[in-house]
Formats: C-alpha cells, sequence, structure tokens
C-alpha cells in the first residue's frame, strides 16, 4: 500500500514527538524524527521528505528559523508548525515565509492526519510540475537549469505552432519586432517576389529588343531632333485626338 506521505516531524520534547510520529505512523505515512532543527536539516538531506511537521519553539533553532532555512533550498517543500498558542505575530511570519499551516495545540488526530495529506499532495505536484513553483526559487542555483528548460519546452511549443503554419509575431512592449514562420510559408512569400521580378526582367527585355527595331530607331532619332515649336504642336495634336 502506497503511504500517504513521507513525513519529518521535528520537536524537542521527546513525548510530543512520539505522540505524532505514532499517530502519523498508524494513518499510513512514512514517518522520520528530529529532536531539532540541525538534525531535521540533516533528515531532510537525506530522505526524500515531503512534510516537515515543526514545532516552533525549540531551543536550538526554532520553527520559523527552520522554516526560513528549508525554504531557502527546497522551496517545493511543505512545511506545517505547531504553536502552543495563538499568537498573531508568528502567523504572520509564518505565512511570509511560505508555511502551508499553522496549527495549535492541543491537535484532534484527525486533523494532523488531514494538514498531513494536503502538505505531501502539495509537495509531489510541485515536485512533478517545477513551474508551479520555480518563482520561490528565483535565487537559487536549480532556479536556472528550470528555467532554462522551461524556455527551451516554450521555444519548442512556439516552432511546432510555426511550423504548422501559424505565424508567429514577436513584440516587445506591444510592439512587433519579429515574425517567426514556416520555411514552407518562407519560401512561398520569397518565391512571389522573385516570380514579379522574373516578370519585369522579361517586359524590360521585350521593350529593349522592340527599340531596337529600325523603326523604332528612327523615330527615337526623328525624335531627338525635332525642335521645341514641333514638339508642342504634336503635343497639342496628341491631346485633341484623345478628347476627340
Amino acid at each position: 500500500m502506497e503511504s500517504l506521505g513521507r513525513v519529518l516531524i521535528v520537536d524537542d520534547d521527546s513525548k510530543t514527538l512520539h505522540s505524532y510520529s505514532s499517530r502519523l505512523t498508524r494513518a499510513g505515512f512514512e514517518v522520520a524524527e528530529a529532536s531539532s532543527g540541525v538534525e531535521a536539516l540533516r533528515e531532510i538531506e537525506k530522505r526524500h521528505v515531503e512534510v516537515v511537521i515543526s514545532d516552533v519553539k525549540m531551543l536550538e533553532m526554532d520553527g520559523l528559523t527552520l522554516s526560513r532555512r528549508i525554504h531557502k533550498h527546497y522551496a517545493e517543500l511543505q512545511i506545517i508548525l505547531v504553536l502552543e498558542r495563538l499568537n498573531n505575530e508568528v502567523l504572520v511570519q509564518a505565512a511570509e515565509l511560505g508555511v502551508l499551516q499553522c496549527l495549535v495545540k492541543p491537535i484532534k488526530p484527525e486533523l494532523l492526519e488531514k494538514t498531513a495529506a494536503l502538505a505531501a499532495r502539495i509537495t509531489r505536484e510541485r515536485r512533478t510540475t517545477p513551474s508551479v513553483f520555480l518563482r520561490h526559487r528565483s535565487e537559487q542555483s536549480k532556479s536556472s537549469s528550470y528555467s532554462a528548460t522551461m524556455a527551451k519546452n516554450e521555444f519548442g511549443r512556439i516552432l511546432e505552432r510555426a511550423i504548422r503554419g501559424n505565424v508567429i509575431f514577436i513584440t516587445k512592449h506591444d510592439d512587433p519586432k519579429a515574425v517567426l514562420m514556416s520555411v514552407e510559408d518562407f519560401n512561398a512569400l520569397s518565391g512571389s517576389e522573385e516570380a514579379k521580378i522574373n516578370t519585369l526582367s522579361a517586359e524590360f527585355d521585350l521593350l529593349l529588343a522592340r527599340m531596337q527595331r529600325a523603326a523604332a530607331r528612327k523615330s527615337m532619332e526623328v525624335a531627338f531632333h525635332v525642335s521645341p515649336q514641333q514638339l508642342g504642336e504634336a503635343a497639342v495634336a496628341a491631346a485633341l485626338k484623345k478628347r476627340g
């Protein structure tokens, strides 16, 4: 039977530590124990932990400091803090550190199990979908590898769209800067321009050929030697002919 989650319980009170451990083990969780924050960090390095349940008040390292250390290197790992009593200041600090939930003693077994199961599920989802928690690790070394992978995948999706015939406009500040299209579309566009140039070239060659005929050369020679008065008369005659 698959476990409900891999939980690390941290408490410097051995009685509370074993009590929570027994509850969650009977409920179907894999449970590890740590009696201090330093020991907890070592356990996290050794085990594939999904949830950390830690007491807030501990002598060597309190729960808030432990949460900060954990999320610095394991941002996807979900943390549940246990408080002796409600403390708004602690709740705010915990929220700022990304703590999933704060529970106040005494904690009912069903509530502890339900919260631990939720935390394990969230951790698993984030570990299988790095983009969900990438923003929380922007300053860590792993974030760059996730970012590169995501960028590569995203470019692959865009390239696939272009290959399928979509034209992709690349913009900056809403202004088009570049266009991504398939080679087939590019060849079609560039080929059409080439066809137009070839047509114009053929028409120009034909015009030159006509100008080389004897009659055309004679007409051009006459045109070069006419007087301004003759040119004016020819223009008036052409205009009258067009109107008539």
